[in-house]
């Protein structure tokens, strides 16, 4: 009688805890996310080109891509609540290179490249313009084979200033826009993303860069903002409601906001004001509880809250974003939104279960 009586205890107390609460304490699986790293950071007498060059009028250094690999995968797993699991598998000291200038078509060699990082001001680069050769850098590398054979999710590339390549890109059967057209004529039957990172930058710039891939995938989930063409906020998603701040949302709750896009905080007023100190109230603590989201409890909120940085603010995007069990009842999408950036196929397929 006992044992039943706990049970029932156990049951009662279930039903009266928050939907977040439970979902923790029912621990979803972390997800694991396999990453092959290739990293174009050549050797000029002795050092590593991150070491030894400057972008020119400037002084400040470059980072080094072996440090921001192990940082982008404690950041990613730290943002995403454990939810996501990036283990890095291989990490490949490029000497092949399949930037391509778009004036000549010239395909660059790593001597080519030290030969033009060397130029004053970038000049050929700079007038050229330069593309990235997706498809053969996919096939040289085997990543097609690697992808569907389950041995790698995704790569991330730590490239050169001006190496041509896109924030993100993705190849495979029915490959999809994120932040760059999907690259064709890969064989490759499962999907395939690939990051293409600057290491003259920093995290904040790789955790943007991810961002603007997560913004392209919640669009391919629930469909590109349209704030315009709604006339309440019954009508709008829960993406458009998420992604929500001051200026996009006042024609539907006046003065207030949800948690912003990547550029445009909830206070935002123009591209890239992370560190705008106005006050804007803001629904933001309200995603802890998802799928039960309301225009409750707002708070001011200005860039003190994630510390007027531009990594701050990443992070505390980021750490918003749904990362529960389940199924949200009212649209039927996953709970955790992270499963849809790592591999969206297998996401859709956890939606019909």
């Amino acid at each position: 009688m006992l044992k039943i009586k706990t049970i029932l205890l156990l049951g009662l107390i279930s039903l009266m805890m928050p939907n977040n609460i439970q979902a923790n304490i029912n621990k979803i699986q972390p997800k694991v996310v396999k990453v092959v790293v290739v990293i174009q950071d050549p050797v000029i007498n002795g050092k590593r080109m991150h070491e030894t060059f400057k972008t020119p009028g400037y002084t400040f250094k470059w980072n080094d891509p072996w440090q921001l690999t192990k940082d982008y995968e404690l950041a990613l797993e730290e943002i995403s609540h454990g939810v996501i699991d990036y283990q890095i598998v291989e990490i490949i000291d490029a000497h092949e290179y399949f930037t391509v200038l778009k004036k000549t078509g010239e395909r660059l060699t790593e001597n080519r490249v030290i030969e033009l990082m060397q130029e004053p001001d970038w000049k050929t680069l700079k007038q050229d313009g330069a593309s990235f050769d997706y498809k053969a850098f996919v096939e040289f590398f085997g990543f097609d084979k690697k992808r569907d054979a389950g041995k790698i999710n995704e790569v991330w590339v730590w490239s050169f200033p001006c190496g041509g390549m896109w924030e993100s890109n993705m190849v495979g059967k029915d490959a999809f826009w994120i932040n760059s057209d999907p690259t064709q004529g890969v064989n490759c039957k499962e999907q395939l993303s690939i990051m293409g990172l600057n290491y003259e930058r920093d995290l904040a710039c790789a955790l943007e860069s991810y961002g603007h891939r997560f913004e392209s995938t919640m669009m391919k989930v629930y469909g590109w903002w349209n704030y315009d063409k709604k006339a309440n906020k019954e009508e709008l998603t829960n993406w458009e409601k998420y992604t929500a701040y001051t200026k996009t949302y006042n024609k539907f709750n006046t003065g207030m906001s949800h948690v912003g896009n990547i550029h445009f905080p909830p206070n935002g007023e123009k591209d890239y004001d992370w560190t705008n100190h106005s006050k804007a109230m803001s629904y933001a603590d309200t995603w802890a509880d998802y799928p039960n989201i309301k225009d409750e409890n707002a708070r001011q909120m200005d860039c003190s809250e994630w510390g007027c940085t531009h990594l701050g603010y990443m992070k505390w995007w980021f750490s918003h974003i749904p990362h529960f069990a389940g199924i949200n009842p009212a649209d039927k999408k996953l709970n955790n939104w992270w499963r849809y950036v790592v591999d969206y196929n297998e996401a859709l397929r956890l939606e019909k279960k």
